[in-house]
């Protein structure tokens, strides 16, 4: 038997095991028509002496201090509209490796998309500006070294038009994603550096940030058209890394430009910007050592801001969000030119600022990281109350129980900031974790850690995303000469895969529709055909220009998405076509650059449908309301129970349920290992 015929049949055996164990939650989990889903309460995931499990003697609490444990749905309900994405960085080659050619590239991209598909994602965030440099013909910034091997080289090919191309011909949006300032990656004393310069490290210690821009350039490391060569008199220096000094408005002018020019040139769905601003605290905060010093005197003094600590953080603050305002009118100019919807979001760190500091503030220790003040110096909170972005993904990197950010805490507090705004809010998962961080925090050896807070979100009416960091986390690992702690890890990691893309996240989904920049043209399409021997459709476009893509629904659900191509008539496969078309439940709904939707229009149950008189088309699609989730399948809670007692059953319920989740464990316990986790016993770690 090969390993691969083990593997397929492993993850067949555990989704059936799945299934069962599904009805049984379902039947424990069941309430009153209309009733809240039911919930369990969390408790902390330790180590024991046989392995790991749920310890209900230490309940996980919101946060320290709080009187209110974290309570776990049982089920899943699949939402109509949700983001569904996970980073693809290119920055020193993390997650795809430098292309040998066009075709290798073209080889990589679509192993990438691929795996996007089988995850059931819809929207695509890959970085195109990691470091001042491009991964696309650009007038303003050199091309990437990531790409071609040296910054400024031409690989010979444009990968951004292919990618959004390939992406939506997946039925996925484009989301283009820039690091602002950053200049180099590498410290000016690693070892490759020195080697390139021909320096000691204490030489190289000795440079001013213009003079190591000088150095670097006439080592070849940074290309003679990268802004950081042209104007070093705006590069700040701090802990031996280089980036554009935030406080300079050409310095702003040029990232706003940038992003002009891949908006009015390609066709993406989004500009994306991660959390790098100022620079992070490390070993000491930045400015300390007066850095930007004289770009305070320059422009912040001049302007009336104080010389005092409080002062020069509020002008960093503002210089930060200048940046963001300039981006959010330059795309809003764009959109209404060209009428398009181009998106922009920011993925900033998931602590804003503690209330110990600003009554505003999460419940998070002072000793914590923020990016409010001291560093970072990126106000989110007023990006989203003020709607300069149009979703904001913060990057909840921690489990339930880390006391110095607790996950439940943050993500409630950051539903709570986006209430009452427009800003869609997408939560960052930490998938890398498990192989980070599981040796020395126990919850990370966790399968049911993100899992569990996809299923926590739920609670949470702001949230209409998930997004997974990174995308070399959302693929499953080989265990294969695993031992130990590594070996831990990636069963960890790999079943938790399996829980999220195999129990939760079970149906394709449309993102959520953007009703402010809704095209009032927009018509519905007109269903002409449908051959049910070869499971086809066909459909003409109701508004040609304005539709941007249409949705094909297969019984009430989701089953592609056809991006629109000028052409007045498309024609889709399905493999469900045969089937569906016998009752009539086969639909197809026009898109617009926003994903609003309109009704949805029938196929007849045999023959074309008469365009003067189409069916009746079923109720609009439009974004999910805030607290109202649609009805849809719903799945086990992974992992083991919570809690001992779930609640009041009838003993016909009980016993059903006791049936079929005692099913879906035998079924589990005789399944072959594969990939699945299993405890850890003493001595393994």
């Amino acid at each position: 038997m090969s390993a691969t015929w083990k593997f397929v049949s492993h993850r067949r055996a555990v989704a059936l095991a799945i299934a069962v164990a599904a009805a049984g939650a379902a039947v424990l989990g069941a309430g009153p028509a209309g009733a809240a889903p039911a919930t369990e309460p969390l408790s902390k995931w330790v180590k024991t002496a046989d392995g790991y499990a749920y310890d209900p003697a230490q309940p996980v609490m919101l946060h320290p201090g709080s009187a209110e444990q974290v309570r776990i749905p049982t089920a899943y309900t699949q939402p109509e509209r949700q983001f569904r994405s996970s980073w693809v960085a290119t920055v020193n080659q993390l997650n795809i490796a430098k292309p040998a050619s066009e075709a290798d590239f073209q080889a990589q991209y679509t192993r990438i998309l691929d795996r996007f598909e089988e995850a059931k994602l819809n929207a695509m965030i890959f970085q195109v500006r990691p470091a001042q440099d491009a991964w696309y013909p650009s007038a303003l910034n050199p091309w990437s070294q990531f790409l071609s091997g040296t910054q400024g080289v031409d690989p010979g090919y444009d990968p951004l038009a292919w990618m959004v191309q390939q992406t939506h011909a997946r039925g996925m949006e484009y989301h283009a994603w820039f690091n602002p300032y950053r200049v180099t990656t590498s410290a000016i004393t690693s070892a490759p550096v020195l080697a390139a310069l021909g320096m000691t490290a204490d030489e190289a210690r000795a440079l001013t940030a213009e003079q190591a821009v000088r150095a670097l350039a006439g080592a070849g490391l940074l290309a003679a058209d990268n802004y950081a060569v042209q104007h070093p008199e705006h590069v700040l220096l701090f802990n031996g890394t280089l980036f554009l000094d935030p406080g300079e408005p050409a310095v702003r002018q040029h990232v706003i430009d940038s992003v002009a020019e891949v908006a009015a040139n390609y066709d993406v769905d989004g500009i994306h910007f991660d959390d790098y601003f100022y620079p992070y605290r490390t070993t000491a905060y930045f400015g300390d050592a007066g850095e930007d010093r004289g770009t305070f005197e320059q422009y912040g003094l001049t302007a009336g801001y104080a010389d005092t600590a409080d002062g020069i953080a509020q002008w960093r603050r503002d210089n930060v969000t200048a940046l963001v305002s300039g981006v959010h009118d330059v795309l809003a100019r764009l959109n209404a030119e060209r009428g398009t919807a181009v998106q922009f979001g920011v993925s900033p760190f998931g602590i804003w600022e503690h209330e110990s500091v600003d009554p505003r503030g999460s419940h998070t220790p002072a000793t914590s990281s923020s990016t409010y003040s001291k560093a970072v110096f990126a106000d989110t909170r007023a990006w989203v109350k003020d709607e300069l972005v149009d979703y904001i993904v913060p990057q909840i990197y921690w489990s339930f129980d880390q006391a110095a950010a607790p996950y439940g805490e943050l993500a409630r507090w950051w539903s709570d900031t986006v209430t009452g705004t427009d800003v869609r809010l997408y939560i960052g998962h930490a998938d890398y974790k498990h192989l980070q961080s599981s040796a020395t925090e126990a919850a990370w050896a966790n399968p049911d850690e993100v899992p569990n807070q996809l299923l926590f979100d739920q609670t949470l009416p702001g949230v209409t995303g998930e997004v997974f960091y990174g995308y070399n986390d959302i693929v499953p690992g080989s265990t294969a000469g695993l031992t130990g702690a590594a070996l831990t890890a990636m069963e960890a990691k790999n079943a938790s895969l399996d829980r999220i893309f195999g129990a939760l996240l079970t149906d394709p989904v449309l993102p959520p529709a953007d009703p402010r920049k809704a095209a009032p043209a927009l018509r519905a399409p007109v269903a002409t055909a449908g051959d049910a021997a070869a499971g086809t459709l066909t459909w003409t476009d109701g508004s040609s220009g304005t539709t941007r893509a249409f949705a094909v629904y297969v019984d009430g659900r989701l089953h592609s998405v056809t991006y629109a191509d000028g052409s007045p008539s498309y024609t889709v496969a399905t493999a469900s076509a045969a089937t569906a078309r016998a009752s009539g439940v086969i639909s197809v709904a026009a898109l617009d650059r926003a994903m609003n939707a309109t009704a949805r229009v029938a196929f007849a149950p045999t023959g074309p449908v008469d365009p003067v008189d189409p069916v009746d088309p079923v109720d609009p699609v439009g974004p999910t309301q805030p607290g109202t989730m649609p009805a849809g399948s719903e799945a086990a809670a992974p992992g083991t129970s919570r809690l001992a007692d779930t609640g009041s059953a009838t003993s016909a319920a009980w016993l059903l349920a006791a049936g079929l989740l005692g099913a879906g464990a035998l079924l589990a316990a005789f399944t072959p290992r594969g990939r699945t986790p299993r405890p850890v016993r003493p001595g393994r770690r």
